[in-house]
């Protein structure tokens, strides 16, 4: 990858009741902000700043900014793309998945992601 935008998010878990001002902004309507732990991510696509971006979801943390961005987000059943480097909020929920602006942009990201990882315990029960 030539070029990558790292850590555009903001706080882990911010819910669409914050008023923090780190929260990044909605491109098109600047006065309103994108909620959600991912929504620097979730910006950065939908201002064309990236193609795709990975967002991590353990409470709404994909599906807000991209539903309040007008982009696509999916969070992946657990189990499906390793959660190995993610720091857990709940074992039994974390994960991470694409952000894109097309479905099909998204399942292209999400092919990519999936796949075995022996070193996390959510995939090793899978694989039984």
């Amino acid at each position: 990858v030539s070029n990558c935008i790292d850590a555009a998010s903001a706080d882990r878990f911010r819910h669409a009741r914050s008023t923090s001002s780190s929260v990044s902004r909605l491109p098109p309507l600047r006065s309103h902000h994108c909620s959600a732990s991912s929504n620097g991510s979730g910006a950065a696509v939908a201002a064309g700043d990236v193609e795709l971006a990975l967002g991590g979801d353990q409470g709404g943390s994909i599906r807000y900014p991209a539903s309040w961005c007008g982009i696509v987000g999916l969070k992946p059943t657990v189990g499906l793309v390793s959660r190995t480097g993610i720091i857990p909020i709940a074992h039994s929920q974390d994960t991470a998945g694409p952000m894109a602006r097309s479905v099909a942009d998204a399942a292209i990201l999400l092919g990519a992601l999936a796949g075995f990882d022996s070193s996390d315990p959510a995939m090793r029960l899978r694989k039984s």
